[in-house]
């Protein structure tokens, strides 16, 4: 056999694994736009960056990444979104704008299932000296109904105990009252939803300590959390939506992110 038959494959893939692992990402916190809604039933993201040869632009839910593949450091020139990007079947009519900058922008990936409701954009500048480069995705926000399921703990209770469910649930007839926790902070992750009147003496050994924020909905005025099971230990009164509950102190100076066992809506 001849050795060099072997080598050039060898090598271009060495080759082909340095540049991947060399590539350089930096995540960008979006500013808020001036009409920031997370519950608006229309949103995008104004991606605003400085460019000087080649770079992967990736934007999910609240979080936008550039990827360098060449050139100098990509910089955030400016990024705003009026919400995070939603997914599952809430997302619909996505589109992409490019709006200035010299080179090529295109989209390569629009948000879907099978990566994670993320899109991919690529922007190739190779003029030298770099350029500020911007671009617009935006998006309707739809609450919708299809991912509701029968009730699970009793009489009057819709919720989804034991589903990730990536769409926002909106309860029958548009118009869900009562209370939803998240896995994750800012109401991303696993959900968990109950509506007004609903009390939870134990959330369960799948979600018992494990949310991080809180959402309320519709007419839903508070919901009391408790670290242990039948609404003992340390509680807190929440009455407005909490993107991180580590912010947020039970009556015994604790903080309430993962601790939450039980809790009753209002």
């Amino acid at each position: 056999m001849n050795p060099m038959r072997t080598l050039i494959p060898t090598t271009l893939f060495s080759l082909m694994a340095f540049t991947a692992a060399s590539a350089e990402v930096v995540r960008v916190t979006p500013q808020r736009a001036r009409n920031f809604d997370e519950r608006a039933n229309q949103g995008f993201c104004s991606i605003r960056v400085w460019v000087d040869d080649e770079v992967n632009i990736f934007v999910q839910g609240g979080n936008v990444t550039f990827e360098n593949v060449r050139g100098q450091r990509a910089r955030d020139a400016g990024t705003e979104c009026s919400q995070p990007m939603p997914r599952g079947s809430s997302l619909s009519e996505f589109q992409f704008k490019g709006i200035d900058g010299r080179g090529r922008v295109e989209l390569i990936e629009e948000p879907m299932p099978r990566n994670g409701f993320r899109a991919w954009v690529r922007i190739i500048d190779t003029k030298g000296g770099g350029e500020e480069h911007h671009f617009r995705l935006s998006w309707r926000n739809i609450w919708t109904s299809q991912n509701q399921g029968p009730g699970t703990f009793g009489r009057g209770q819709r919720d989804f105990p034991d589903q990730s469910r990536s769409g926002r649930w909106n309860g029958p007839g548009g118009g869900f009252e009562g209370v939803c926790f998240y896995e994750e902070k800012l109401f991303e992750g696993k959900e968990y939803c109950a509506s007004i009147g609903d009390h939870r003496a134990n959330v369960g050994p799948q979600f018992n300590d494990k949310f991080e924020s809180v959402r309320l909905f519709g007419r839903a005025r508070s919901v009391e959390i408790y670290d242990n099971e039948n609404f003992a230990g340390a509680f807190a009164r929440i009455t407005r939506d909490e993107g991180d509950l580590k912010d947020v102190r039970g009556s015994q100076g604790t903080r309430m992110d993962h601790r939450i066992t039980s809790f009753r809506v209002f």
